[in-house]
Parts: structure tokens; C-alpha cells; sequence
């Protein structure tokens, strides 16, 4: 118990010294002090873990073994250079700092495993846990961005509050000019602020806790089933981990494909595109729409580059699709080619094939996202074809264009044309498709697809007066519409209250301009017809709130605050009330 403190004491004291190294500009001798700091905390914690792991308690394990290697593999690495080189023990230590700052950071990771289990073990309700997690990032990314090397020249509390909560709900909406006022720090704060509200933080917990565990309690497994809507219990945290390590997985390879299409004389140096393509990649995978160019993608270099665009909008659609969804495709995928195999080649005359490999949610939302980017992408082209399309001289610009508008409002943010310049009606359906949103589990925001979906075949039953809701050989049970009925109205609600408020407070800006603020905000999207930098206080501060409550879910929210209703055993004479 001492020894677990004593790590918890060095966790926090690792948090601090981040703070201080990236936050604050530091002499010479602080230079000094921060490395010795690095060097003292990454030994202490290496004897003390290997300590633990001698008297046995903890199990020793892969994820334990890559726990110790990166702390000793610092220290062989100035072993070297003390015995070849014949450095001092403090020029080896400055020279390989970054080696020890790895270190710093798994002991921040470390600490952040440890908060997460002791929340799980407080009787809290998974929701009340959920919007905590956002609410906790928030806080702390709106510290790391008040810090003076994280901008140019300040930024106000509420920009930067609004900044980081637009980051964590990963929807782009924008106060400030992000090139100009955030510095490399500032913009990589957002960045992992936009890495932790895609993913949740509950994820990376439990991704962190499974590797510095190689376990899960009982209790951390009901919460993370209740976040990833998972309907199995076992290995959830083993899931946990996969979802993170396929996030990353798809943002690399994303990132590789916009490197190699990059305009070279738009950058000074390697560090500037690699970090360029990171930030886009993490920025579209979870939908956050934040972009390192003043105009985004309608900066005249990248304006026309299809290559980069179409990357960009296959990362929003992959993103948006939900995790649970890109499992069960990657399963199809597999059966389809074992399929193949056995029939083609090995030639297997009793084989047969896995049976409805494809869940009923993964037909729902595949199904609704097809039909929504075809008809977007009609929409657009039909109703811009004269309009923003005009500057695109090319039938494959004016397609990749038409094609990136129809993806962009599903919760991304990206533009690639003027928006102040879109005519009405495209601005009404970018409202509809921004409202529609991403699907369930998933990076981006809105009502989702499924939700659409289930509302639209009620309707075709209830005029078709059927009683109940079938599609594809499965019947749909009343509580997921009743669920998808409920998170209609509710958002309904946050809007009109949030569109009412701004346009008390803004009378000199278009109420269409207004409503589509709400509308993108709530749907965690970024688009904005250009009124965002000149709101006021008090529409900034509704924006944080629809912002919020947008990608936490108005329905958990309320799921958090009423506390459950007991059961009855018994059931009231049926009566109907007029409807119609």
C-alpha cells in the first residue's frame, strides 16, 4: 500500500513537471533541474515497480515487460555514453531527454489509470462517469491552453474554455484563428483534446488500465460496456484496446496518404508537414473539423487537391461509422475471403459458410449512410453546379468537391469551398445532414444514423399500420424507439433553447446564420457561416453548453441526474389518447 502511494505521489509530481517543461520558458539552470527531475522520477519508479514485482505483487506479464523496458532502456542508453563516450552523467542525461520524457509521460498515464479505477469503485451511475470524463479533460486542457508557451500572445479564459471544449465535444467551431494564435504546444493540445473526446476517456483508461494491469475488475467492465454499447461482457477491456490501437492504426495511414500528396513549398521543414498530417488525420478520424490553415482546406494551395480531400472524407466516414461497425465489417471481410477460399481453392464440397455474419445495426447504418452521401452529394452538385462549384474548371473537381460536401457535415467540419457564399437551399440540407449526424459509437455527433433510420421506418409502419417495425429478417424492439423518439425531441430542445438565447444576444446577425451555429454545434460539426469570431460572451458561453451536452448526449445527462425508478410488478387498464 506505502509503495502504490508512493507511485501516486510520483505520478502527480510527473503531471507537474510536464506542466512546467512544456507550459513555461525555462533558463538554463531550470533546463538543468528538469532533467535531473526526469532522470530521478523515471529511476525511482523503475526500482519501484521491480521491487513490486519481486515480492510478487504484481503478475508479470507482456504489457509489465513493455512497462520495464522503456525505463532501462533509458538507462543502458546513458550507460553508453558514460563508459564509450566518457560524458558526464549530466550531458547524458540533457542529451537523451526525451528517452526519460517517454517515461514522464507513462507515469502521467499511469496516474490516470489509477483516478480511473478509483471512480469505478464510487457509486456513481455510468453516465454520471461518462460526462464526468469530458468534463475532467475539459478542465484540464483549458489550464494547458492558458499556459504562456501555448499561445502567441494570451487568449482569454472563455476562448480558451470554448477553444478546448469545442476540441473534446470534436466539433471545430473556432473563436480564434488557430495558426496564429496557438503556437506548436497550443495546437498539440488541442490535438490530443481531440484524440481524448473521440475516442472518450473512459476508452484510454481502460486501454491504459489493461496495459499497466493486464486485468479488468468486474466493475470496470460494467462501465465499459455501458460506454463502447457493447452487449457482450467478456474481454472488454482486450476491446478497449483494440479500439485504440486500430484509431491510431487508420490516423497513420491516413496521415501517410496526405504526407505524400503534400505541396512541398508550403512547408519549412519535415517536423511542419509531419505534424500537419497528424493534426488533419487525428482532426478528421474523430470528426473534430479543426484545421492548422486559417481558411481550412479552402486555402488556396489546398483548394484544389483532390488527393488530400478525398483522404480527408474516407477518414470522416471511416470515423464516423462507430467502432462496433468497422469490427463487424473487418469480420465480414474475413469470412468473405475464408469464404472464397474454401470454395475456390481447397474446393470443400460439405463446407458451408457462416450464417448473417452482419449485425441488424451494421445493415441500419451502412444502408442509411449510403443513401445519405448519395443524396447529399446529388444535392450539392445539383444546387452549386453555378454556384461555389464554379471555381472547380474540372467534372472530377466539381465531383470530389460535391462528394467532400456531403461528408463534411456529418459531424467533420472541413470545408472545402466558401461557406459564406452556399445558397439557401444547400444550406438547409447541410443543416438536415449536420443534424442527421454520425452513427451510434462512433467519433462524431448528432441524433446518428440508426436514429434516423428507426424514425423513418415508424413512420412507414404506423402508415402502414403495422405493429411492429421489421427489417432484414429482424424485428426492431419498442425501447429502441422509444430511445430514438426521445433523442429526437431532446435535441429539439437543446437547439430551439440554444438558438433562442443567441438570437436575443446577436439581433444583428441572420437568424439562418444563428440556427445553423446551433445546429452545427449541437451536432458536433465546426461549419459556421462565418459569424463565430464576432459572437458575444453569452452566445459563446451557449455554444460551450450545446457543444457539451451535444456530445455527451442530452439523454445521458438526464439518464445521470434522475435516479432509477423502481420497478412495479404491476401494469395499469390500457387506454388510448387522441393522437390525430
Amino acid at each position: 500500500m506505502l509503495i502504490r502511494r508512493i507511485i501516486q505521489l510520483l505520478t502527480s509530481l510527473a503531471l507537474v513537471l510536464v506542466i512546467y517543461d512544456f507550459g513555461y520558458v525555462q533558463n538554463r539552470r531550470e533546463e538543468i533541474l528538469i532533467f535531473n527531475a526526469y532522470f530521478g522520477l523515471t529511476l525511482s519508479f523503475a526500482i519501484l515497480e521491480s521491487y513490486r514485482l519481486y515480492k510478487g505483487q504484481i503478475p508479470f506479464n507482456l504489457f509489465y515487460f513493455i512497462r520495464l523496458v522503456l525505463p532501462y532502456t533509458a538507462f543502458s542508453v546513458i550507460a553508453v555514453d558514460l563508459l564509450f563516450w566518457g560524458e558526464s552523467l549530466r550531458s547524458a542525461v540533457a542529451r537523451n531527454e526525451g528517452w526519460f520524457f517517454i517515461n514522464i509521460l507513462l507515469l502521467v498515464f499511469y496516474g490516470m489509470s489509477n483516478i480511473a479505477s478509483l471512480l469505478y469503485r464510487r457509486n456513481f451511475s455510468p453516465a454520471i462517469i461518462f460526462v464526468s470524463s469530458f468534463m475532467i479533460v475539459i478542465f484540464f486542457g483549458t489550464i494547458f491552453l492558458k499556459l504562456p508557451n501555448a499561445t502567441n500572445a494570451g487568449i482569454t479564459w472563455l476562448d480558451a474554455i470554448f477553444t478546448i471544449t469545442s476540441a473534446v465535444s470534436v466539433t471545430g467551431l473556432a473563436v480564434v484563428d488557430t495558426p496564429t494564435t496557438f503556437t506548436i504546444m497550443g495546437q498539440t493540445v488541442i490535438m490530443v483534446c481531440i484524440q481524448l473526446g473521440g475516442l472518450g476517456m473512459l476508452t484510454l483508461t481502460a486501454f491504459f488500465a489493461y496495459f499497466f494491469k493486464g486485468k479488468s475488475s468486474y466493475v470496470e467492465g460494467l462501465f465499459i460496456r455501458d460506454f463502447l454499447s457493447s452487449d457482450q461482457f467478456e474481454g472488454l477491456l482486450g476491446l478497449a484496446m483494440k479500439i485504440v490501437l486500430l484509431t491510431l492504426g487508420i490516423e497513420f495511414i491516413g496521415a501517410f496518404f496526405m504526407y505524400i500528396n503534400l505541396p512541398e513549398q508550403e512547408f519549412d521543414s519535415f517536423f511542419d508537414k509531419v505534424f500537419f498530417c497528424a493534426f488533419h488525420s487525428v482532426s478528421a478520424f474523430c470528426n473534430a473539423g479543426f484545421s492548422t490553415l486559417s481558411n481550412n482546406f479552402y486555402e488556396a494551395p489546398f483548394r484544389f487537391n483532390y488527393n488530400i480531400h478525398l483522404t480527408t472524407a474516407f477518414l470522416i466516414i471511416i470515423g464516423g461509422l462507430g467502432f462496433s461497425i468497422m469490427f463487424n465489417l473487418f469480420m465480414l471481410v474475413k469470412y468473405a475471403i475464408l469464404n472464397w477460399y474454401n470454395h475456390f481453392v481447397v474446393h470443400l464440397v460439405a463446407y458451408r459458410k457462416a450464417v448473417r455474419i452482419a449485425t441488424l445495426n451494421t445493415r441500419v447504418v451502412i444502408f442509411t449512410t449510403i443513401i445519405l452521401l448519395i443524396t447529399g452529394t446529388l444535392a450539392f452538385g445539383a444546387l452549386e453546379w453555378n454556384g461555389v462549384l464554379k471555381e472547380h474548371p474540372t467534372l472530377w473537381g466539381k465531383l470530389v468537391t460535391s462528394f467532400f460536401g456531403s461528408v463534411t457535415p456529418r459531424t467533420a467540419g472541413f470545408n472545402t469551398v466558401n461557406m459564406t457564399e452556399l445558397s439557401r437551399p444547400i444550406v438547409l440540407v447541410t443543416i438536415l445532414l449536420m443534424w442527421i449526424g454520425a452513427s451510434p459509437a462512433s467519433t462524431g455527433g448528432g441524433v446518428k444514423t440508426s436514429t434516423f433510420a428507426v424514425a423513418i421506418m415508424n413512420i412507414y409502419a404506423v402508415v402502414r399500420n403495422k405493429p411492429r417495425i421489421d427489417y432484414a429478417g429482424r424485428e426492431i424492439p419498442q425501447d429502441s424507439v422509444n430511445r430514438s423518439f426521445a433523442i429526437i425531441v431532446l435535441s429539439w430542445f437543446v437547439i430551439g433553447l440554444g438558438f433562442t438565447v443567441m438570437a436575443q444576444a446577436e439581433g444583428n446577425i441572420p437568424f439562418l446564420s444563428i440556427l445553423f451555429e446551433c445546429v452545427s454545434a449541437y451536432a458536433t460539426v465546426g461549419l459556421s457561416l462565418g459569424i463565430t469570431p464576432q459572437l458575444s460572451d453569452i452566445s459563446k458561453i451557449t455554444l460551450i453548453v450545446v457543444m457539451f451536452v451535444g456530445r455527451v448526449g442530452a439523454i445521458t445527462i438526464l439518464i445521470g441526474l434522475i435516479k432509477d425508478v423502481d420497478c412495479k410488478n404491476y401494469r395499469y387498464p390500457r387506454e388510448s389518447v387522441l393522437i390525430n
